[in-house]
């Protein structure tokens, strides 16, 4: 049997190209394949990724990559109390998101990876020695042969489903809606968060700026008709009432948390697929990048001296978790709270916050990607935790959903 690769990278958004470039750094033969056309398209992403998570990720984006750099955070409450948190310099940037993933699947050429377009996998089967995996390159099918299989599929997750392991629960998918919209006048440095129940049910909506005159607005929902919300949105938002939408795409969020396996014998599950992605938040950029790169070092050691060494991918699964698991657990379990609360409970919630001690652990300790130190951190404040005892009391029979969903 001829191996095409040592290893099949399936999708080319930024974990798969993560996980492609350090493999091919590794010195693996890699082979990067994605279905569209071209990467990066369609976008689905807000774009606001943490500076720190992207550097610790190896990512530097390129000048043309970065449309504006965030200080400041505005979050909305349903009566209009606004919460105002400031780091005094850049903690995230606004970014092309497609140009980050060419950026990115770029270096992996770069490094030795061969990236294939408009090749959908249809299947993957596993043999004594290596993986068969199915293409409909162009049209045409084929067969391909290798000793992994790496998988950033997205949120479908259906070769992971094949190999045995969970994929992400349905009822934490929320229908996500973005525009772009020109003839706004927004500071480029600040992003702007607004919760109310009756707008965006277990999410949020958003305003984040583009330059002086364009901005991207959307919102995730749990209720089905997310594109009459958002027109609404544009509609009731003071800071949008002269807006001109200029394009219009849609996604899907995941708050369900992590997934318990993520590995089978010669295959890894990375990203949405495995549920690495932040539930406050939907992002996965960081996080998901971040378990790639340790997926990367698992797989050259279990593929070291041409005999496959499983204990590698047990080894993987262990750190990912140690290092991810504990926070994505954490922001799943608050995401599962805050959606249980009304809109004149959140409200409450955003008063409790106003009070010094809380605004100063956020504004201290608060980081876009590790959420779970601030969320442990901020419950030292008495006026806070004095707030959510009396919110979680009022909940106790949610108790076993909040944990364990």
């Amino acid at each position: 049997m001829i191996v095409d690769a040592d290893v099949v990278v399936v999708g080319a958004g930024p974990v798969g190209g993560l996980a492609a470039r350090q493999l091919a750094r590794k010195g693996l033969s890699v082979l990067l394949l994605e279905e569209h056309p071209e990467v990066g398209h369609p976008v689905h992403c807000a774009g606001l990724i943490g500076i720190k998570g992207l550097n610790d990720n190896g990512v530097i984006p390129q000048s043309d990559v970065i449309l504006q750099r965030v200080c400041r955070s505005i979050f909305h409450a349903p009566s209009g109390t606004q919460l105002v948190f400031e780091k005094g310099e850049p903690h995230a940037f606004v970014l092309n998101r497609d140009r980050l993933d060419q950026q990115i699947a770029n270096e992996a050429e770069t490094a030795g990876a061969t990236l294939q377009l408009e090749t959908r996998v249809t299947k993957c089967k596993r043999d004594r020695k290596g993986m068969r995996v199915y293409v409909t390159e162009r049209g045409t099918k084929r067969e391909l042969f290798t000793q992994f299989v790496v998988n950033s599929e997205g949120i479908r997750a259906k070769l992971a489903h094949d190999q045995g392991l969970p994929r992400p629960k349905r009822h934490y998918m929320l229908p996500a809606l973005q525009y772009e919209v020109g003839n706004v006048s927004l500071p480029g440095d600040t992003v702007h968060l607004f919760f109310n129940t009756q707008l965006a049910k277990d999410f949020f909506s958003w305003i984040i700026p583009l330059d002086n005159n364009r901005a991207r607005v959307g919102l995730a929902t749990a209720h089905k008709q997310a594109r009459k919300a958002l027109d609404n949105f544009l509609r009731q938002s003071s800071l949008l009432s002269e807006a001109k939408v200029e394009k219009r795409f849609g996604g899907i969020v995941y708050t369900g948390g992590p997934s318990s396996r993520t590995v089978s014998k010669r295959f890894v599950n990375l990203g949405d697929a495995a549920g690495q992605t932040k539930a406050t938040t939907g992002g996965g950029v960081v996080s998901g990048g971040s378990c790639a790169i340790l997926a990367a070092s698992s797989i050259s050691r279990a593929l070291r001296g041409g005999h496959y060494d499983h204990r590698e991918l047990v080894r993987y699964e262990r750190l990912w978790k140690r290092g991810w698991g504990r926070q994505l657990r954490l922001m799943a379990i608050l995401r599962r709270f805050v959606n249980t609360l009304n809109n004149h409970e959140l409200d409450q919630l955003f008063m409790n916050l106003q009070t010094g001690k809380a605004r100063e652990i956020i504004e201290r300790t608060g980081d876009i990607d590790r959420q779970g130190r601030l969320i442990t951190t901020a419950l030292t404040s008495p006026a806070l935790i004095r707030s959510v005892l009396k919110l979680f009391v009022k909940r106790i029979r949610f108790f076993p959903h909040l944990l364990w969903g």
